[in-house]
């Protein structure tokens, strides 16, 4: 489930005049449109996980410690996950053309301050920036699509492109993050967005034609958005600063007890809005609400266990960057068989087996992976334990996706595929929040107990990885009533 993870992310489009031409004089091209939107996402998803076999040369080189490094990868997580439901909404205010080119230009700026960043802080800082950037871009691009692609064959045909790129980015992140860092500099896995974020941005007015003066203008709840973003940011900081802060502590009690009031004061006002973020009627769909929450959970176990691996790999194992990359290879070749068996089980027997048994399988490999040790080798530990995992959330990924969006009405289904997306967002940014703070933890008590350090801390990447396969069986379990929801949900409609 990749974070802006290639879903949908923004409501029925608005305001695109598909049918001028780009600077160039010539009418829009839909097929270079596409490619146009889809490059974008693919940086976007690259991003993901190009930092994670990263990690520890970072760590190494700008002196982070074990919790902060986790920064890196949450601060990403959190402000694109915070965001994402307004993005919507301001490409409908500034329109859609005009909002992909800055968020664009952002992103690429973000991604040279993170190349260059002096010093940790600089680097989480410039790591929110392009979060943001891409919590606006992802719904530009995809309304853009959407816009270009009015025939619904030809706009099925383009969203399963735009889908595709899920798993293809993920494994191309964790590739290229190896490659680079070992043959070039850990800088070069943000520096490589600025020629390619170059090139996209000269050929989108040749591309692209300008939006569309004329059409209304949705002015976005900002209220609500400002609400529901402070009580996401107040509470993932909270959890991190755990490690600093214990859990019954006065400082930690507090940021929860606000990031409840915030939360409190969002849920107040989708009441009140004349147009609240999230649309009433979607949320009386039961089978929406929960599956939402499946994905809020089983992200929370995914991307926690990239975290992991790769520090396992690198610090434990002693291996190369390149070696690391490599290594995750199962797990996407295995995601990818999971999706097609999905698929077919979707065709003829419904959601309820996937949701349910996938994550069960996927709660199976994440346990093998909290047996190892340092002594583990490859083939018979990592590989059947990726494979394993990968399967059960390929099968997983493709029906909670569809139970997520299939049953929202005409206007709906973006803001659907936004809820999705944030719920995975902010899964894994509390996920590897918590994880990290239990592992270290579970490893300075085994430390200050006499075990040797390098044992202490596999010693607390197994107690992450055991919770890790907690959550997705917590995940299975959920599983069966979103499916079960859902099927009493198409018995409804008939």
């Amino acid at each position: 489930m990749a974070a802006s993870s290639g879903i949908p992310v923004t409501a029925a489009p608005r305001g695109i005049d598909t049918s001028a031409p780009g600077r160039s004089g010539r009418p829009t091209n839909p097929k270079l449109v596409l490619l146009l939107v889809c490059v974008a996402q693919f940086v976007l998803l690259v991003d993901d996980t190009i930092v994670n076999v990263a990690l520890p040369t970072i760590g190494d080189d700008l002196e982070f410690g074990e919790s902060s490094l986790s920064w890196v990868t949450n601060a990403y997580f959190l402000t694109f996950g915070g965001f994402l439901l307004i993005g919507g909404g301001l490409a409908d205010l500034l329109g859609r053309r005009r909002l992909f080119g800055i968020s664009l230009t952002v992103f690429v700026l973000a991604s040279a301050v993170c190349g260059l960043a002096p010093n940790a802080g600089v680097l989480i800082g410039a790591r929110a920036a392009q979060g943001i950037a891409g919590a606006l871009l992802s719904p530009a691009a995809l309304s853009i699509l959407l816009a270009t692609f009015r025939d619904p064959a030809e706009r099925a045909r383009a969203l399963g492109t735009w889908a595709a790129l899920t798993g293809l980015g993920a494994a191309t992140g964790l590739l290229l993050g190896g490659a680079l860092v070992e043959w070039t500099h850990w800088r070069w896995i943000f520096l490589i967005n600025l020629p390619i974020g170059a090139l996209a941005l000269f050929a989108l007015p040749r591309t692209i034609g300008p939006d569309d003066r004329d059409a209304p203008r949705r002015v976005p709840d900002f209220a609500g958005a400002a609400l529901g973003t402070a009580a996401v940011l107040t509470l993932v900081y909270t959890v991190v600063e755990t490690d600093k802060h214990p859990w019954g502590s006065t400082r930690t009690l507090v940021g929860l007890g606000v990031a409840v009031v915030l939360a409190l004061g969002f849920t107040v006002r989708q009441r009140s809005a004349a147009e609240p973020l999230l649309p009433r009627a979607l949320l009386r769909m039961r089978h929406v609400v929960l599956a939402d929450v499946l994905v809020l959970v089983a992200a929370g176990g995914l991307f926690a266990m990239f975290f992991f691996l790769t520090l396992y790999m690198q610090r434990i194992q002693s291996w190369s960057p390149m070696r690391t990359g490599l290594s995750f290879l199962p797990f996407s070749v295995g995601m990818g068989a999971g999706a097609a068996v999905s698929t077919k089980l979707l065709a003829h027997r419904g959601p309820l087996l996937p949701v349910s048994v996938g994550p069960a399988v996927a709660a199976g490999g994440m346990w093998s992976l909290s047996r190892l040790d340092a002594h583990s080798s490859f083939a018979a530990h990592l590989l059947p334990a990726l494979v394993i995992t990968g399967l059960g959330l390929g099968v997983a990924f493709v029906a909670i996706i569809n139970t997520a969006t299939g049953g929202a009405g005409e206007g709906e289904g973006g803001v659907a595929s936004a809820m999705v997306t944030t719920c995975q967002q902010i899964g894994a940014a509390i996920g590897i929040a918590v994880l990290v703070t239990v592992a270290t933890d579970h490893t300075r008590n085994q430390v200050a107990s006499g075990v040797e350090r390098g044992r202490a801390a596999v010693d607390g990447f197994a107690r992450a990885f055991e919770i890790q396969a907690g959550l997705m069986a917590a995940a299975a379990v959920l599983g069966v009533v979103v499916g079960l929801a859902a099927e009493r949900h198409r018995a409804a409609q008939g």
